[in-house]
């Protein structure tokens, strides 16, 4: 598939990355060509030139402010009303994209930066714009960067701080899990290596596993034990308080 990556921030670099590994061609757009050279793919700096490419799918990762505008001067400049537009934007509407682009199958998708080495999770609010052969396109490049969910649009904001702001989430945890670990006398480079070890396994787990994250968390915690002892000790240091906090802040709450 030849896909078109309007913006090559973070998210368009992950976008980027995890393409090429999906074995799709892959079209850059970015005042700065730089960042595609050094993503070592073809690029352009104008809508002009980017209009004239041809490619199939078209992801926006502009900052949410300026979609809608970028996507009206890139219809404006003779977009093919073929070309599927996908917006990584959570607070912009789909009814928004196509007011932008009256003629193109539009909707809107919330990725997150593990899609650069293919393991995502993808929030997906299909719009009555896409079906069909569409449908199975957007569904087809999405699978290839990870795992999609279909959600209802107003599920977006949350699915998208769930999906894109958990992770760095996680890196907090692992991070802290990583100097107790050196604290107590283990090598920073092992201690890492331990770490996202044990993250993606028990990751692995639970996505394999009918029980809940409670259930199985009940596994391992022995009467006694040590696991339970620091169970408790998160809970006293307010751990989950701090987990709900987050995610509601960034989901702006």
């Amino acid at each position: 598939m030849k896909i078109a990556v309007v913006g090559l921030g973070h998210m368009g670099t992950a976008l980027v990355q995890g393409l090429k590994l999906g074995g799709h061609t892959v079209l850059g757009y970015s005042s700065n060509v730089k960042k595609a050279a050094a993503l070592q793919i073809s690029a352009v700096n104008t809508y002009e030139d980017l209009v004239k490419a041809d490619f199939d799918v078209m992801m926006l990762t502009v900052p949410a402010k300026l979609v809608t505008a970028v996507l009206a001067k890139i219809v404006a400049a003779g977009l093919s009303e073929k070309v599927i537009v996908l917006s990584a934007a959570a607070s912009v509407q789909n009814a928004d994209l196509r007011a932008a682009a009256p003629k193109n199958p539009v909707t809107t998708f919330i990725p997150n930066i593990p899609v650069a080495v293919q393991a995502g999770t993808i929030a997906l609010a299909a719009d009555e714009s896409v079906t069909g052969q569409n449908d199975q396109v957007v569904h087809d490049v999405l699978e290839s960067l990870g795992d999609v969910l279909v959600v209802k649009e107003d599920q977006l904001a949350i699915a998208g701080t769930i999906g894109g702001c958990s992770p760095a989430f996680i890196d907090v945890l692992m991070d802290a899990m990583e100097d107790a670990a050196v604290a107590k006398g283990m090598d920073r480079k092992q201690a890492a290596q331990m770490v996202a070890s044990v993250v993606a396994g028990t990751a692995q787990l639970a996505r394999q596993s009918d029980l809940s994250a409670g259930d199985l968390k009940g596994q391992i915690t022995s009467p006694g034990g040590t696991t339970i002892k620091g169970v408790l000790a998160l809970d006293q240091y307010g751990f989950r308080g701090a987990v709900h906090a987050a995610i509601l802040a960034a989901a702006g709450d």
